[in-house]
This record gives C-alpha cells, sequence and structure tokens, in this order.
C-alpha cells in the first residue's frame, strides 16, 4: 500500500507504459489481455466504468456534503434521522460504485498492475471506514440524549465524516486521472472540467457548512454553561442543546 501510485509511472498519459495500448484497445494476437474475461469487459466497458463513475460521484461529490451540509445548518424534528437515512442511501451508491471497480479489477488482467495505484486502495478502505459511520452515529445521537457534551464517538462520526469525504472527492479526480491513463474509456476535458468545478463548488459549500455550524455551537456554549437549564416562562425546564 505505500507504494500505491497516484499518477501513472514517470507521470505521463497513456505512453507506452499503457498495458491497453492507450485507448485503441490491446493488439491482436499473443496478447494476454485478449483473455475471455477482459473481452466481456471490453464489450460492455462504457456502461460498466460510467456506472461506476456516477454512483461514486453522486456519492462523495453531491450526496453525502449535502448531507454534512443539512445537520450543520438545518433546524427541524427528526433531522438526525433525516441525516442518517440520507447518508446511508449514498453510502449504498458507493456500495455499488465499490462493487463496479472490484469487478473491473477482477476483469483486468494482473499485468495492468491496477493495485499499484491509490484509487483502488482509497476506494476499499472508504467502504471499510464508512460501514461503521451509521453505528458511530447512532451512539453519538443517544449519547447527546444524555449529555450534550461531544463524546468519543461524537468526535469519531465528525471527524471521519469530514476526512472521508474529503477523501472521496479526491479520490474521484484520481479515478479520472486512472481513466485516461489506461485509455479504456478515457475522460474527456469536459468531464474533467466538469467534475473538478462540481467537486470544487460542493467542497466549497461544505466547508462553509463546517464554519458555520462550528460558530453557532461555539456562540450557544457562551450562551449557555454545560448541563445549565434554563427556566422558561411557563415553568417548564428547557435543556440547552449545542452538539
Amino acid at each position: 500500500m505505500a507504494s500505491a501510485q497516484f499518477g501513472p509511472p514517470g507521470g505521463g498519459g497513456g505512453g507506452s507504459g499503457n498495458p491497453f495500448g492507450g485507448g485503441e484497445g490491446p493488439p491482436s494476437g499473443d496478447n494476454p489481455f485478449s483473455g475471455g474475461g477482459f473481452r466481456f469487459f471490453e464489450s460492455h466497458r462504457i456502461t460498466i466504468i460510467s456506472a461506476h463513475a456516477i454512483c461514486a460521484t453522486l456519492a462523495f461529490a453531491f450526496l453525502f456534503p449535502v448531507g454534512g451540509i443539512m445537520i450543520r445548518l438545518a433546524s427541524f424534528r427528526g433531522l438526525w434521522l433525516v441525516h442518517g437515512l440520507f447518508q446511508i442511501f449514498a453510502y449504498i451508491l458507493f456500495i455499488a460504485a465499490a462493487g463496479l471497480g472490484l469487478f473491473m479489477v477482477h476483469e483486468i488482467p494482473p499485468q495492468a498492475h491496477v493495485w499499484s495505484y491509490a484509487h483502488p486502495i482509497i476506494g476499499l478502505v472508504l467502504l471499510a471506514v464508512l460501514f461503521f459511520q451509521p453505528w458511530s452515529g447512532l451512539l453519538h445521537h443517544l449519547g447527546f440524549k444524555r449529555d450534550p457534551r461531544r463524546g468519543f464517538f461524537s468526535y469519531a462520526h465528525i471527524w471521519i465524516g469530514r476526512i472521508a469525504i474529503i477523501l472521496g472527492i479526491i479520490n474521484g479526480g484520481l479515478g479520472l486521472q486512472l481513466s485516461r491513463f489506461y485509455g479504456i474509456v478515457p475522460a474527456s476535458n469536459g468531464v474533467v472540467a466538469g467534475y473538478s468545478v462540481g467537486a470544487a463548488i460542493m467542497f466549497l459549500l461544505y466547508f462553509f457548512s463546517i464554519v458555520v455550524g462550528e460558530t453557532r455551537r461555539r456562540r450557544a456554549r457562551r450562551a449557555a454553561p454545560l448541563h445549565h437549564k434554563r427556566e422558561r416562562y411557563d415553568g417548564s425546564r428547557e435543556q440547552v442543546r449545542y452538539a
């Protein structure tokens, strides 16, 4: 894993190191890329790679960030549940993308050395880590109901989620770079530009929501000490919340 590359060897794209012949398909004859499994992938490559890219992009460049923005800026009853279901749906999309990615790795011959690149490794790490996010989120919510202070599960859920979203957005760019190197379905300049602009906008919105959310939380903490309960005008007690 330590030797994983973030780009093609030598920094080039589609050069002589490309096992797929720079996007023109494997040459005929005694070539390891002409096996039956690879022929199946070749015949369906546009559909498979497009579905992989669309599912992963929807998950990390739209749904996960929107779910994070929602929990920081929105305020309505049952928000935590809506946030959780929203993120679970995004994770299901990512599972589909990862499944297609693993299928591609299985179909592409070992000579391609796909596992020497960071894109599939980061994808598997994200797939494993995000599996625990719903559970840490539930423990964070249950703990918050008892005590509005952030605990271990709170910080774990929040920071793993933030890092995963940023890493997932970056990994999308690495995937586009890899598609250009192998040349099977190379990402066009328009696709690369569109992803870059869209992902950058979503990242900025997500970062803005974090800043606003943390600012609100600090103000709430200054306004009311921990565990402080204020007497409302009707005599009932309202616990101040600032997760």
